[in-house]
């Protein structure tokens, strides 16, 4: 079925709208989602700088959008079946995708330490500076103790996305030295 131009352009607006309204429900909730889950960690987190993937996610929905209503109804819907199936699978490519997939937990893992540390910074380090008299800091300690606590969390979680895939090596079973028995 062919689609209103106008409602496509209306649509295209908002992140995931457009897909959705072509009828690629999958894809248009992964791109609202991710636009409202960084919204949604940038304001709980008061991360400022995550800000910045807005307007990508924004400009990839909409331009996504018109690239989508040229193509026909059943070929949008395989395109949206495929997306799915490669994201879940970890990448758009196989060959990128199995790479990115073995490597996913270190990188997430990485993002979460980055993205406590910067949450450390930005919530406890920085305002500190400009408070100095006892009681401000006891106010300014127990006003952030919610974000330090997430922080930490977030830190945690990228310590053991870090360490999840690692195994111990195997040691070699000590054997006592045994007089007359050599091997």
């Amino acid at each position: 079925m062919e689609r209103n131009k106008f409602l496509v352009f209306c649509f295209a607006f908002v992140p995931g709208a457009g897909q959705m309204y072509l009828g690629m429900m999958k894809k248009g909730l992964v791109i609202m989602g991710a636009f409202w889950a960084v919204i949604a960690i940038a304001v709980m987190l008061n991360l400022g700088v995550l800000f910045v993937f807005l307007p990508i996610i924004w400009f990839y929905a909409f331009f996504d959008t018109f690239n989508s209503a040229r193509y026909h109804a059943d070929q949008r819907l395989q395109m949206d079946y495929k997306f799915w199936e490669d994201l879940k699978r970890g990448g758009w490519t196989p060959k990128v995708g199995d790479k990115i997939s073995s490597k996913a937990p270190k990188f997430l893992g990485l993002g979460c330490i980055l993205l406590g540390i910067y949450s450390l910074y930005e919530t406890v380090l920085v305002p500190l500076f400009w408070r100095f008299n006892l009681p401000d800091w006891i106010y300014f300690i127990l006003d952030r103790i919610p974000s330090l606590i997430v922080a930490c969390a977030v830190i945690g979680l990228g310590v053991y996305l870090l360490n999840r895939g690692k195994t111990p090596k195997e040691t070699e079973d000590f054997v006592e030295y045994q007089e007359g028995h050599h091997e």
